[in-house]
């Protein structure tokens, strides 16, 4: 794993990489006495999981076997909620208001340290809703999503090169309650500071925009050049955007290969 070839290959076997965060999950899992920073890896790594692997299957093989797809689905389903129960109460521990601050019935004075955290909860609970392939009782959980996200913008906009900006930018797009200049506007200006804030290097921001505005708006042209962007960036060896932009580079290969059944022009 020393260098950008090794790590492509790796990620390019969906199998391997199951096995490593697998034994990464349960290693976390048996330790006896697990400290704050185990209980918060052990979040992190199954959401990686999650979002990276299991998710990324299911999305693959809807079309070619629905019943092996909604199975990955509810795999990770359970991985999201497992995650955001041990988040919640992570946090709740720290702040015992916190669940009536999201329902916006009480006050927090956050920390910039809490950041990295409830970062990590909206992902849990955006991942939750995702795999639920709509269930009502996890979409009702959305709005919290963007409460989340928009606190820690305000603590600390810049928290890891951008990463709040591409999360509002998939949170925003989701929103039913947006006309679409609202939409296009509101990602817009997400996606202009993702990319100020990771200097360009991100492929996130631009596989997100692509995904979320051009494939839903039917801007074909577009998307075929957001994805052809990200396939000529530069992978900077040990780069804090190494091993994300290796995996954005991998989907969005797959996803040209999809671009005739998206676009019906």
């Amino acid at each position: 794993m020393a260098s950008c070839a090794p790590k492509a290959f790796f990620i390019s076997q969906p199998k391997l990489v199951s096995v490593y965060f697998d034994r990464e999950i349960n290693k976390l899992e048996k330790k006896n006495y697990p400290d704050i920073a185990d209980r918060r890896l052990l979040i992190k790594k199954k959401i990686e999981y999650g979002f990276g692997v299991i998710m990324e299957e299911a999305n693959r093989m809807i079309d070619e076997d629905y019943a092996q797809s909604m199975m990955k689905y509810e795999k990770a389903n359970k991985i999201f909620i497992e995650a955001r129960e041990s988040g919640l109460s992570i946090i709740s521990e720290k702040y015992p208001e916190f669940n009536n601050w999201l329902k916006k019935e009480s006050l927090i004075n956050f920390q910039k340290e809490d950041v990295s955290y409830m970062y990590w909860l909206a992902a849990s609970y955006g991942g939750s809703i995702s795999s639920s392939r709509g269930d009502p009782f996890e979409l009702i959980n959305l709005p919290k999503v963007g409460r989340i996200l928009n606190q820690c913008i305000q603590i600390d906009p810049g928290w890891n090169n951008g990463s709040l900006f591409s999360a509002m930018m998939s949170f925003t797009a989701t929103r039913s309650d947006l006309n679409e200049g609202m939409l296009r506007d509101s990602v817009d200006f997400y996606f202009d500071e993702a990319v100020k804030f990771s200097n360009g290097m991100d492929a996130g921001p631009y596989m997100t925009y692509a995904e979320s505005i051009h494939k839903i708006f039917q801007e074909r042209k577009d998307f075929v050049n957001k994805l052809n962007y990200v396939l000529e960036m530069e992978i900077v060896p040990k780069s804090d955007f190494e091993l994300t932009n290796l995996l954005a580079k991998n989907r969005a290969r797959w996803l040209l290969t999809k671009t005739d059944e998206y676009f019906l022009e």
